[in-house]
């Protein structure tokens, strides 16, 4: 199990590359446009006061040119007119082609998702949680470790059918591959609000569970008998309080409500994240070996559920 808790960066890594959004590229690469062109001089100074010459090319039409007397009429691109003589320009050029290169421009492919489909889903969840027993002491049981934690480690699978984009509702199950609790079993209905607007490839969900839960615990309680214990080779030691464990079945109703996201892959497929708030609200607790007097609990719990999941 250390094992795949150690791989889960690496299949978290897989998911946000593989359900990278799709875009499709603007094959337009470039925009040539034309304009006639005159270079004209500028006098400055440098920085030790000495006079520089330098030209600068202004944009738009030559609307006359005089070769008599080299005269250009000029309009720039943004409607400016020059009346240019000779030796105030260095050259000009009719239709100078100029290209500049467009910034690559990317459109959004949205994917298809379920609506009126059935959908099958597999995959991992680990829960945190915490466990209460609500221990009553009586003249017998005078004392209970109250609360246990356990994560278990679990395989989950559900199937369900969408009504409309944005509501579905099935059945699902996880079955512990490693859980403190033994028969560990939780099972039970679901439904998936999805609010999101369409407006990229990642949904967005709210998910909803009532379940039957199961599992079995080993509790420890001090008692009001005296334990003699009487070593090899001689001695004893006196023990009051003295222990017992004691094996109990927790079956309880649970409550689950968190946030998920899924990132919409190819064929309506799709890989799920949620990280949930669970709450157990206790039926009963049984003993599969009572003791001649029962300890007076009544077991219930909550904690947290992160999933990862596989939408078919």
């Amino acid at each position: 199990m250390k094992g795949i808790i150690a791989c889960l960066p690496l299949i978290l890594l897989s998911i946000f590359s593989y359900a990278q959004v799709d875009t499709t590229k603007n094959k337009n690469n470039a925009t040539t446009e034309y304009y006639d062109v005159v270079a004209v001089y500028h006098e400055n100074t440098d920085g030790r006061g000495r006079p520089v010459r330098f030209t600068t090319e202004l944009k738009g039409e030559i609307v006359n040119y005089d070769a008599s007397t080299g005269v250009i009429t000029f309009k720039t691109s943004d409607g400016k007119m020059y009346s240019l003589k000779n030796g105030e320009y260095k050259y000009f050029q009719y239709n100078k082609a100029f290209t500049q290169k467009n910034k690559e421009s990317k459109k959004l492919v949205l994917r298809e998702r379920k609506e009126t489909q059935f959908q099958l889903t597999a995959g991992w969840r680990l829960t945190a949680l915490n466990l209460y027993d609500n221990f009553k002491a009586d003249d017998y049981y005078v004392w209970s470790q109250e609360s246990n934690s356990d994560v278990p480690i679990a395989l989950y699978f559900g199937g369900g059918k969408y009504f409309g984009r944005r509501h579905y509702a099935g059945l699902g199950g996880e079955l512990a591959l490693s859980s403190y609790g033994k028969n560990y079993i939780h099972a039970g209905l679901r439904y998936v609000y999805q609010y999101d607007g369409y407006k990229r490839n990642t949904a967005f969900y709210l998910p909803l569970e009532l379940n039957y839960f199961t599992a079995k615990y080993n509790q420890n309680y001090d008692v009001a008998d005296t334990l003699i214990r009487y070593f090899p080779g001689g001695g004893y030691s006196i023990e009051y309080p003295s222990q017992k464990n004691i094996d109990q079945i927790m079956s309880a109703v649970s409550f689950s409500f968190g946030q998920g996201m899924s990132f919409i892959l190819n064929d309506k497929h799709s890989i799920s994240l949620e990280l949930s708030v669970i709450k157990l609200f206790p039926l009963s607790t049984t003993f599969p070996n009572p003791p001649e007097r029962l300890p007076n609990v009544k077991m219930e719990g909550m904690g947290l559920r992160f999933g990862l999941l596989y939408n078919l």
